[in-house]
């Protein structure tokens, strides 16, 4: 039998190559809160990029809670390609 069980989540983001991002207040162990089965949470984190480039956003959520203390039980990939703006 599968215990269904609420975690008490955490939020770590990083930003590959981190020389041309400023970012503002922590990027790691945002709370998130606990969670059902099946509940979804959305949380932003403002990002400014400085320079032109590929970037790697990735974001892992981890369990804060139970025999799961500090694992990894989610993460997202975000790619992004910032490129100059050519006024008209």
């Amino acid at each position: 039998m599968r215990v269904v069980q609420s975690l008490v989540l955490t939020a770590d983001t990083a930003v590959d190559p981190t020389d041309h991002v400023i970012q503002e207040g922590v990027l790691s162990d945002v709370p998130i809160g606990r969670l059902e089965t099946g509940e979804v949470r959305e949380f932003e984190t403002p990002l400014c990029f400085v320079a032109c480039g590929r970037f790697r956003v990735q974001v892992d959520a981890r369990a804060m809670d139970g025999a799961v203390r500090d694992a990894k039980v989610g993460s997202a990939t975000l790619k992004v390609v910032v490129s100059e703006d050519n006024p008209p």
